[in-house]
């Protein structure tokens, strides 16, 4: 079946229409443009009904790709939740990037236990506010390394009643001996976005994509080019393929 191809920016100029507490997910192996996908959305995505301005939970010790564009976004960046008053600024930014710093010199389990107790605070205030979006990058390590499942879980089943939505980027549908996604992941989202994958143990997760055919998304992305995108809709369901 011939899919439609669509031009990034005209994708995201007059097709893509996202509304309070639709899920976002993109899957796709790493440095295939996941991060700059997220933020290209965003760009385009009204959230003047925040209750809170967007958070993005960010995990990783660095990341100068991701602090530019924060930057960029007028994102500030926080270490830890909720966001501290100015007594004399009355200006908002247009989100927040929750970037606690990671404890080194202590064992792994140590340090992941601490940037969990960082992002609890903000993820379950974000859920309970409502009208909302948390951004998790790096679902994969949030679930699988911080045990964030259940809290991950609690939006993909119930945020979308609460207006709480919630965008994830992640890079290994099959799993790893640690664990793995839970499949909520695909199933969940209004919005998923797929990156080129050569791993077939990979592309078979995502026959659990529900409404379309496990085949047709399959052949779909394995043809793929770096930085492109299948783009399903669930609510159809609706695909397409958005250019590099």
């Amino acid at each position: 079946m011939l899919i439609k191809r669509i031009p990034r920016l005209a994708f995201l100029q007059e097709y893509w229409d996202y509304k309070p507490g639709e899920h976002v997910s993109l899957i796709a192996p790493t440095q295939n443009g996941k991060t700059t996908m997220i933020w290209d959305l965003l760009k385009h995505t009204d959230t003047s009904w925040c209750s809170v301005p967007p958070v993005m939970l960010v995990a990783k010790p660095k990341d100068p790709v991701v602090y530019n564009a924060l930057d960029q976004m007028d994102y500030s960046v926080l270490k830890d939740w909720p966001p501290r008053k100015k007594w004399f600024s009355q200006e908002v930014p247009a989100g927040y990037g929750l970037w606690p710093p990671h404890l080194m010199d202590v064992p792994s389990e140590v340090n992941n236990a601490h940037l969990a107790e960082r992002f609890k605070p903000a993820i379950s205030d974000l859920f309970w506010r409502g009208d909302s979006i948390l951004i998790a990058d790096e679902i994969y390590f949030l679930c699988a390394e911080l045990s964030l499942s259940k809290e991950m879980t609690r939006y993909w089943t119930q945020g979308h009643g609460m207006g709480a939505g919630l965008w994830t980027a992640g890079q290994k549908p099959s799993g790893t001996q640690q664990g793995t996604v839970p499949s909520f992941i695909y199933n969940s989202p209004t919005h998923t976005f797929l990156g080129r994958d050569p791993d077939e143990k990979n592309r078979k997760r995502f026959g659990e994509i529900g409404g379309i055919s496990p085949r047709l998304v399959e052949e779909a992305v394995a043809g793929l080019a770096k930085y492109e995108w299948l783009y399903i809709h669930r609510d159809g369901p609706t695909y397409c393929i958005v250019q590099a």
